[in-house]
């Protein structure tokens, strides 16, 4: 017994340092909501490298290569190995499709540890609020509050989220 508290606890430290916040410049609105999953605005190339360095796995992209350098990312993500989703989402006008793909992506448990990031936090807690109703079976409430906290704040994008809730029956 006392080995498997051991291990357990051994376990327990190294699921904290996995997804930590990069020690290099901090990524905006970084948030590490479990020990499978981060948040944040557009990383840097020496932000993706700690962020593997960290454990991640996967990123993951809600922004429109118009919005950036898509192709750099892209490619610093590849020269890193780390897996690279993009599934680009207009803030003004989110789809239900996007929202399809997203939930596509994150029911694959080989993606995880996954960063998860748009240009400010705004579309992921959007696309998370709905994957914790849908999915995890959370309350509209608390999945907002969760989805605030990792940057949702346009009221078209709250609205969006609540009205795809309504019209989706839950996953499981």
């Amino acid at each position: 017994m006392p080995r498997l508290a051991a291990v357990l606890a051994t376990s327990l430290c190294l699921a904290g340092a996995l997804l930590a916040q990069p020690a290099s410049e901090p990524i905006d609105h970084f948030l590490r909501v479990d020990d499978r999953v981060c948040t944040g605005g557009q990383p840097t190339a020496a932000q993706l490298a700690e962020l593997k360095r960290n454990g991640v796995r996967t990123i993951i992209s809600l922004r429109e290569p118009s919005e950036y350098d898509a192709r750099a990312e892209t490619e610093a993500a590849r020269d890193l190995e780390l897996g690279f989703v993009s599934i680009p989402v207009q803030t003004a006008d989110p789809k239900d499709d996007e929202v399809v793909a997203f939930l596509r992506v994150t029911s694959k448990p080989e993606i995880f540890p996954a960063f998860i990031h748009c240009g400010s936090g705004n579309r992921v807690g959007a696309f998370w609020m709905i994957r914790r109703v849908l999915v995890d079976g959370w309350t509209v409430e608390k999945a907002e509050e969760e989805g605030r906290r990792i940057g949702l704040r346009s009221p078209n994008l709250v609205e969006f989220a609540a009205s795809y809730i309504e019209r989706h029956p839950r996953a499981h």
